[in-house]
């Protein structure tokens, strides 16, 4: 298996909803990795889908058949920011107390600031080509995208820690441990303990060198989560 170790950077402020309190909306720390997927060009969706529910299934299937997987993104470095916009009053929607007539109704954004640096790795039979610049989340924040070690990695067999973060719905084996980030559309884990085959990937020279361990056998498999098709 040929794994890509690809770093992106945020040169724009990067927005998406991972949890709505009141009127506050969070953006998670961590790139889901069905988003990420199709930011990268890999996969692209129809232009208009009328029906309003997700076609992973559909759109990632293609990515099954060729043998590559996207893993989440997990940070290295992140900052936030705070930014106050005004909300529409929809009072079928939403009941909200007025004062007055002419009461402004504002809410909060908390996003990801430029310079925040993630990684992710791009498991694949091939070297695949990736593009230098992609676009994530609500506002379409720009981010660039570089690959900083990329092999053929060994198959193996034992107890290991998994890097990064994972997709727990795309796993042949769940892990004995882990952490779990609570996340839409569906929850990822990061830290996971496992046992069974993966893959060592070692980066750099061999006094500095990096091993990266990955479980084998990864698949997108967004239908083990029925709330994605409700």
């Amino acid at each position: 298996m040929f794994i890509m170790v690809c770093r992106l950077k945020l040169h724009d402020y990067l927005f998406y909803a991972s949890r709505e309190m009141g009127r506050l909306y969070e953006t998670e720390k961590y790139l889901h990795n069905y988003g990420l997927t199709y930011a990268l060009g890999l996969v692209k969706a129809p232009y208009a889908n009328l029906v309003q529910v997700p076609r992973y299934q559909e759109d990632l299937q293609v990515m099954n058949e060729q043998g590559v997987y996207v893993t989440p993104a997990h940070p290295l470095r992140t900052t936030f920011s705070f930014s106050t916009f005004k909300m529409a009053n929809v009072n079928y929607y939403n009941f909200t107390p007025q004062v007055s007539s002419n009461q402004v109704v504002f809410g909060r954004a908390k996003e990801l600031a430029p310079e925040s640096t993630f990684e992710f790795f791009v498991l694949s039979e091939s070297k695949r080509s990736l593009p230098h610049w992609i676009r994530l989340g609500k506002w379409m924040a720009k981010a660039r995208v570089k690959v900083t070690a990329e092999g053929y990695a060994q198959l193996k067999q034992g107890n290991y820690r998994a890097d990064g973060a994972l997709n727990p719905l795309d796993l042949s084996q769940l892990p004995e441990n882990c952490n779990i980030v609570a996340m839409a559309p569906a929850s990822l884990i990061t830290n996971a303990h496992c046992t069974g085959s993966y893959y060592e990937l070692k980066c750099g020279e061999e006094k500095n060198a990096r091993i990266v361990y990955l479980p084998a056998e990864m698949s997108y498999q967004p239908e083990r989560n029925r709330r994605l098709l409700a």
